[in-house]
């Protein structure tokens, strides 16, 4: 069964500040290529999205996922009759603050 992707109102800005840096630090390409292997990630979650722990140390039903090397993918799972993969946040280099703070307030 097939989960639809929804996302967080601030992910958006999160991929905009990730491509930003990358960018400033590696070029376009770079940042477009990172930001490839991200899309690649989060579309592999309508289609096995329980293939990580939940993080419930962090938030209740958080989970997380790597993209690429320094990527990382935070989001839930909602099994309601709906099947949601709900992405709170998308990282680079750090994420269990804004990820727990994110699921705590949605």
């Amino acid at each position: 069964m097939t989960y639809r992707i929804r996302f967080h109102p601030w992910v958006a800005d999160d991929l905009d500040w990730i491509a930003g840096w990358i960018s400033d630090h590696a070029g376009s390409s770079g940042a477009a290529a990172k930001l490839d292997e991200i899309e690649q990630v989060i579309g592999s979650l309508a289609v096995t999205p329980h293939k990580r722990n939940r993080r419930d140390e962090i938030a209740q039903g958080l989970r997380a996922i790597p993209a690429g090397r320094q990527g990382i993918i935070v989001f839930a799972i909602d099994d309601d009759d709906i099947r949601d993969a709900l992405i709170y946040a998308v990282g680079y280099g750090g994420w269990i603050e804004f990820g727990r703070a994110r699921r705590v307030v949605e």
